[in-house]
C-alpha cells in the first residue's frame, strides 16, 4: 500500500477517536497492565493503540486486509509514547491461516466478528492462543445484520431488508456495495451464539443494545420479508465475554 500523508494524517486522526467507546466497552473488564492481548480484526490499529497506552505488555494484531505499522506508530509518536512502538505487531491473515501467534492473557474483537467467514472454526482457532486458566475473550459488535442499520452503508433503516437490491446498488458507492455484499456474514445473536457452541466455548456474560431505531418498527414491520424474527430485527449490537473450558 502506497501511504500518502493525507492517508497517514486521516487515519491516525480516526484510530484515535475511538478510545472512549473502547473505555466504556472494554475498559471496565480488561485488566491491561502488564498483560499480552491478541486483537482479532485490528484494522489500522484502533485496539492495538488503545491497549498499548493502557499498558499491555504485548499487542499482537490480526487482520485479512492490512499488516501496516505506520498508523499506530505515528498515533504513539503523536502522544509522546514512541517508546510503546516496539510492543506491537501486526499480522495479517486469518485466525485459520496463520501460523503459531503464542500466549496470549486477553483477546479482545470490536466491530469485526459482523465481518468474518466461517465464524465458528475462527473463534475455535482461538483455542491455543489462550491456554492458561483465567484467560478470556471479550467481543462487542454492532450494528448486527437484521437490524435497522445492519446493512453498514448509508441508506434508511431496514432498507437492506425492504429495498431491491438493484435500488441499493444504485444508492451507494461501488466500495460501499462490495463491503455490503461481500464484507458482512449476516450476523445475529442467534447467529453468534450458535456460533460460539459449535467453537466450544463458554459464554460468562452477554450485553445487548436495543436498535437505536426501534421507534420506526412497527411503521416498517409490514414491508418487512416473511419468517424474520423481531428479536433479531430489534437488537442492534452485543458485548460479552468467552473463555473455553480450560480457562475456567
Amino acid at each position: 500500500m502506497q501511504l500518502t500523508e493525507k492517508m497517514l494524517r486521516e487515519i491516525t486522526a480516526y484510530i484515535q477517536k475511538w478510545d472512549q467507546h473502547l473505555d466504556t466497552w472494554f475498559g471496565g473488564r480488561m485488566a491491561l497492565e502488564g498483560k499480552s492481548l491478541l486483537v482479532v480484526g485490528s484494522g489500522w490499529g484502533t485496539e492495538v493503540t488503545w491497549a498499548l497506552k493502557r499498558g499491555a505488555a504485548r499487542v499482537v494484531g490480526v487482520d485479512p486486509r492490512s499488516d501496516e505499522r505506520a498508523f499506530v506508530e505515528t498515533a504513539l509518536h503523536q502522544q509522546g509514547l514512541a517508546h510503546l512502538a516496539d510492543r506491537f505487531s501486526l499480522r495479517q491473515g486469518t485466525m485459520l491461516a496463520l501460523p503459531e501467534l503464542g500466549k496470549f492473557d486477553l483477546i479482545m474483537s470490536n466491530n469485526a466478528i459482523e465481518h468474518i467467514a466461517g465464524l465458528s472454526a475462527n473463534l475455535a482457532a482461538l483455542a491455543p492462543c489462550l491456554p492458561d486458566q483465567g484467560a478470556r475473550i471479550h467481543i462487542f459488535a454492532d450494528p448486527l445484520f437484521l437490524s435497522s442499520m445492519g446493512h453498514h452503508v448509508p441508506i434508511g433503516p431496514w432498507e437492506h431488508l425492504t429495498q431491491t437490491q438493484e435500488s441499493i446498488r444504485a444508492r451507494v458507492t461501488p466500495n460501499q456495495w462490495r463491503e455490503y455484499r461481500e464484507g458482512l456474514n449476516g450476523m445475529t445473536l442467534t447467529v453468534f451464539l450458535e456460533a460460539i457452541r459449535e467453537a466450544g466455548l463458554v459464554l460468562l456474560d452477554l450485553g445487548v443494545r436495543t436498535d437505536p431505531n426501534l421507534h420506526r418498527f412497527p411503521e416498517l414491520a409490514e414491508a418487512l420479508p416473511p419468517g424474520l424474527k423481531p428479536m433479531d430485527l430489534c437488537l442492534s449490537g452485543i458485548s460479552c465475554t468467552l473463555a473455553f473450558p480450560h480457562n475456567i
